[in-house]
């Protein structure tokens, strides 16, 4: 296709997971099952997106160039943050699920986990980007 697989796909769990935290946010402020259910389908969706994401850069990554260690040193590292938000996005999933109205706690760890989540992704992705803008892996010259 002339670029990495990887690429491509890293948008939408991105995306939705972060959304996800944004509306449990909205949640724990202001209730509403709406928002439980925005950021249980956004959780649910960046689950699968994340796992074709994931085999698609496990791909890329077994395709650096010998002699980039610093490459592929920085890259274990980004796979380790971004299967970390994974599971702590999974672990979120069981929080989001519908409960009756009477545990008013419920909120509290779905949206903990969505929010270290969050964190652990961004810096995942700050990894990604160095990947490709310092160590120039992907980059066709």
């Amino acid at each position: 296709m002339g670029h990495p697989l990887h690429a491509p796909f890293t948008h939408f769990p991105l995306a939705l997971w972060v959304a996800a935290f944004l509306g449990d946010l909205v949640h724990a402020g202001w209730g509403g099952e709406f928002w439980r259910a925005f950021s249980f389908w956004n959780i649910a969706f960046g689950m699968g997106f994340g796992i074709v994401t994931a085999t698609t850069g496990f791909y890329d990554l077994m395709k650096i160039p010998d002699g980039k260690s610093g490459a592929l040193r920085t890259g274990m590292f980004h796979m380790g943050a971004m299967l970390t938000a994974f599971c702590l996005f999974g672990v979120s999933l069981y929080f989001h699920r519908e409960t009756p109205a009477a545990e008013p706690w419920r909120p509290l760890p779905g949206l903990l986990l969505s929010g270290s989540g969050t964190l652990v992704l961004l810096f995942g992705g700050w990894l990604g980007g160095q990947l490709v803008y310092r160590h120039g892996v992907g980059y066709d010259r």
